[in-house]
This record gives structure tokens, C-alpha cells and sequence, in this order.
């Protein structure tokens, strides 16, 4: 991974307390690459937004997956350093992912782990 998926998975891990990868990389129906269908639960919506996020800036021009940025820590939440608008919106694509991901951790279904895309209508 390079540019921002590199942070998002930072970011993720940071907010969550949980590895990016091992428990949302491959996740629900919108979690990970791709997605389609309904989105599964709380968590898999916090992607399918996220998805919905980066193809918004896609449209003019700005590949957030990889754009570089930086963000540091205000108490218990991310806060996206000034850079340019691609940047600071690829950013906050991230930032309301990582911080939707910590507020549905009670609904966390471990079932939705590696979830088939087949399944995914």
C-alpha cells in the first residue's frame, strides 16, 4: 500500500484499536476493495460511505487512495494537517471512516470477516 492507503490503515488501527487489515480489510459487502449491494451492517455502511467519499473527489481529479497527507492526533480524534484540497479531502474521507468504524464496534460481527462478494446483492 502506498499514498493514503497507507494512513487509512494507520488511522484505522489508531482509532479502533484493531488491525486494519485483519478485521475490516475483507469485511461485509463495501469494506476493502470494491463493494456492491447492500451493506451488511453499521460497520460495512461506515465503508460503503467511504466508497461513496472517494469516488466524489475521483470526479474532479483527486485519486484519494493515492494521495499522500498528514494528520495528527487531537485527543481521541484524528485532525487532518493543511495541504492541498486533495489532500485535506482524502483525509477527511479517512478520518469519518476511522472514527464511523470506532462507533459501531459493539455491532462488530467477526461472522462478516472475509464475507463471500458472491453473496454481496
Amino acid at each position: 500500500a502506498h499514498g493514503s492507503l497507507r494512513e487509512l490503515q494507520r488511522m484505522i488501527t489508531q482509532a479502533t484499536g484493531r488491525s486494519a487489515v485483519l478485521h475490516y480489510a475483507f469485511y461485509g459487502c463495501h469494506c476493502g476493495w470494491g463493494g456492491r449491494g447492500q451493506p451488511k451492517d453499521a460497520t460495512d455502511w461506515c465503508c460503503q460511505r467511504h466508497d461513496v467519499c472517494y469516488d466524489g473527489l475521483l470526479q474532479h481529479s483527486c485519486n484519494a487512495k493515492q494521495q499522500h497527507y498528514y494528520y495528527r492526533w487531537h485527543g481521541s480524534r484524528p485532525a487532518c494537517a493543511k495541504g492541498s484540497w486533495c489532500a485535506q479531502l482524502s483525509c477527511e474521507c479517512d478520518r469519518s471512516l476511522a472514527l464511523c468504524l470506532r462507533q459501531h464496534l459493539s455491532t462488530y460481527r467477526a461472522a462478516l470477516r472475509f464475507y463471500p462478494q458472491f453473496a454481496c446483492q
